[in-house]
């Protein structure tokens, strides 16, 4: 039985139980994306990832122009992925699943984790050394490329929504209640860090020096010493956000009914994006971005709904 929880993975959780298996249909041309998709990862400019419902993995090598499924061999809900570069990839999601590519996402395997507890985030910093965290406190690190893994679960029960692996020891981790940790020991042992929020926090990202995190009611928080201290950003909603990313001054947040925040000043104030009717109708589940001179990325959320970012400027 599942651990009562924030509003996202309930929905997750149980939408995704009674769903059909994903269809990828023409549609003008295009791949149609029909099921719901939880996390994204950019191999390069015009290459991406996307994972979700059933164990639904789809490719496109055109910058999201069309896409094309990958055979991930598992019918479990996948919920993060992480490509450190643009061949090698994971993957995991529910009752413990972590699959494994080499091939920039074409292929994958199945790793055995230890464990069938949800995990809700997976983040490599390089080809041997990830970190996976999820439900219940669970926390494990890999050394080897996930041949292995390590349980170095929290001693609190919690539920662990992300976490961003910096380098072989470093890492920050977020989750209910405004929590956040930092390790910088590889994972074996975590600092509680003093956090401006109580809300759950969701998603958990990289810029430099600086770190981000998003969650329930708009929140969105950041840290410019690398996840010793923390402030509290201004945002224009309360809706819940579900993924953050930044690139050097610009960055996206994206959330529940089409929610889109935009930053121009690094994370320190967030405004509205404005976005057609129909995108309202949807939750969007990741968003990521490539640093240039402005920003290249996409994002992707329920029922297969995505949008792309060029230069800075979002197109449907």
């Amino acid at each position: 039985m599942l651990k009562g929880r924030a509003l996202l993975v309930v929905a997750m959780v149980s939408a995704a139980s009674f769903q059909g298996a994903a269809q990828a249909e023409a549609a003008g041309g295009e791949d149609r994306i029909r099921v719901n998709l939880f996390d994204s990862a950019m191999l390069s400019d015009q290459e991406y990832v996307v994972v979700g419902d059933r164990g639904e993995i789809f490719l496109s090598s055109d910058g999201g122009n069309s896409w094309k499924r990958a055979v991930s061999g598992t019918p479990n809900i996948l919920f993060s992925v992480s490509f450190p570069d643009e061949k090698i990839g994971w993957t995991c999601g529910q009752l413990g699943t972590v699959l494994h590519s080499a091939d920039g996402g074409k292929t994958w395997s199945v790793q055995r984790s230890g464990t069938e507890k949800h995990l809700f985030s997976i983040s490599f910093a390089n080809s041997r050394h990830g970190c996976a965290a999820g439900d219940w406190g669970i926390l494990l690190y890999t050394e080897d490329g996930g041949e292995t893994w390590q349980d170095f679960s929290l001693a609190e029960d919690i539920v662990l929504y992300g976490v961003v692996l910096m380098n072989a020891d470093t890492a920050i981790l977020v989750g209910e209640s405004g929590r956040i940790y930092k390790t910088e020991d590889g994972c074996r042992s975590w600092q509680r860090k003093p956090s401006p929020a109580l809300e759950s926090l969701f998603a958990v990202c990289l810029n430099g020096e600086r770190v981000y995190a998003a969650g329930l009611g708009g929140v969105v928080v950041y840290s410019e010493d690398l996840g010793e201290t923390w402030q509290r950003a201004v945002t224009p909603v309360e809706k819940a956000l579900y993924s953050v990313s930044v690139a050097g001054d610009e960055g996206f947040a994206v959330g529940d009914e089409g929610t889109i925040l935009r930053t121009t000043d690094s994370g320190r104030t967030w405004q509205a994006v404005d976005v057609p009717i129909q995108a309202r109708l949807f939750w969007l589940g990741s968003v990521s971005l490539r640093n240039h001179s402005a920003p290249v990325g996409f994002g992707a959320g329920a029922h297969g709904f995505l949008f792309r970012i060029q230069q800075g400027n979002l197109f449907w």
